[in-house]
């Protein structure tokens, strides 16, 4: 009867022991995954954050060659303007000078 119940405790330590490892097998796997998760995750995040930055530039780009074109256009106006009056006091001097020549 001693025997049978030293027997029993042994065996009750053996599955003890077992569980323990099997658990600590388990965790050590539920660790890896989740850092393989995380890897992922972190890869994912980075991924969209590097997408979006392009994006952004790619607006930034378009709206400066936007504004540049626009000012480009501006200035060519405010170019015309400025030979035309200068055309038209050129030619204001040259009849003011042949008034006085005459």
């Amino acid at each position: 009867m001693v025997e049978e119940t030293i027997r029993e405790i042994r065996k009750t330590e053996k599955r003890a022991d077992e569980i323990v490892r099997s658990a600590g097998e388990e965790s050590r796997k539920i660790i890896e995954e989740a850092g393989k998760e995380a890897a992922a995750l972190k890869e994912k995040i980075l991924h969209e954050a590097r997408e979006k930055a392009l994006q952004v530039t790619e607006e930034a780009q378009k709206k400066a060659e936007k504004t540049g074109k626009e000012a480009a256009q501006t200035l060519d106006g405010e170019i015309r303007k400025l030979k035309a009056d200068a055309l038209e006091r050129e030619e204001e001097a040259v009849e003011l000078v042949i008034s006085r020549a005459v």
